[in-house]
């Protein structure tokens, strides 16, 4: 794998360490640099000693405020529940005495955002693709009532063979209601701003809806090379989503592609379609 490289360059200064994948497996492990970095983890390379494996390594500091700790045992219960080919696989975790870490699926080809960032915009049959995968995998989510609430470029990770994988599941949540598109007046002001839904921003509550406005940003991103509401800063972009307002769609874009946006971007979240309707658009 591409990514062993630099792993064996690093991990000369880094310890090794012991953990446990599911079902209590022990393993050892090494630690190798850091590859990404959040608001309250860090993101390792990591390697299993026994198998080789590449990891990536999510690790958090303890002690942890409370609200910090939930979140990241929401994370973990949501992860070890789903198998399916594009979404970041869970490995398992370990607390130990300073940190806890928490293994995951290393995704070797990095985020859709850092690709963009690289190459520039993508094509509309390579965004296709990758559109086509993301459905698939918010279509697994949204039947197990699942709303990932985060879906932006730096969360779709995409490998060195073109599979995508949605990663980072730090906020999201099952809709209580047994039903992902069943509107829940308890859900919170969660998400990236830029990629946010009009209904997040009124806080009065949303379903997994949400997640298909984001997407719907995410296309944009991808054949635009930058961000919705890109000439806003995020205070003008919450006052321009609380009015109802979407994000300008690009004329020099096919009709089929402007029609997928359209509907991924419709105001009105009860008349906006699910990811399984959307698998059936004829862009994808």
């Amino acid at each position: 794998m591409a990514a062993a490289a630099p792993l064996a360059n690093a991990v000369s200064s880094a310890g090794v360490l012991s953990g446990k994948f599911p079902h209590g497996t022990p393993i050892e492990w090494m630690q190798g640099p850091l590859i990404g970095k959040g608001s309250f983890a860090r993101v390792y390379y990591g390697v299993n000693l026994k198998s080789k494996e590449i990891m990536a390594v999510k690790q958090v500091d303890k002690p942890m405020r409370e609200r910090m700790v939930d979140a990241l045992h929401q994370e973990i219960a949501l992860l070890e529940d789903l198998q399916h080919d594009n979404i970041v696989r869970y490995l398992g975790f370990e607390a130990g005495e300073k940190t806890i870490n928490v293994f995951l699926e290393y995704v070797s080809g990095g985020s859709a955002s850092s690709l963009l960032a690289k190459c520039g915009r993508f094509d509309e049959p390579l965004c296709c693709n990758l559109v086509e995968q993301i459905l698939s995998g918010l279509e697994y989510l949204h039947e197990r009532c699942i709303i990932h609430r985060d879906i932006k470029g730096a969360n779709i990770l995409i490998d060195e063979d073109g599979v995508v994988k949605i990663s980072d599941f730090g906020i999201s949540k099952k809709n209580e209601y047994k039903m992902a598109y069943r509107y829940n007046s308890r859900m919170s002001l969660q998400g990236s701003v830029y990629w946010m839904a009009p209904e997040v921003i009124k806080s009065k509550g949303y379903s997994a809806k949400v997640d298909i406005w984001s997407l719907g940003c995410v296309v944009l991103e991808m054949l635009t090379g930058t961000h919705p509401w890109r000439q806003l800063d995020e205070m003008q972009t919450m006052w321009r989503l609380g009015r109802g307002n979407a994000p300008e769609i690009p004329d020099d874009l096919s009709d089929l592609a402007k029609d997928f946006l359209a509907q991924c971007l419709t105001v009105d979240a009860e008349q906006r379609p699910t990811a399984s309707q959307l698998l059936m658009h004829p862009w994808i």
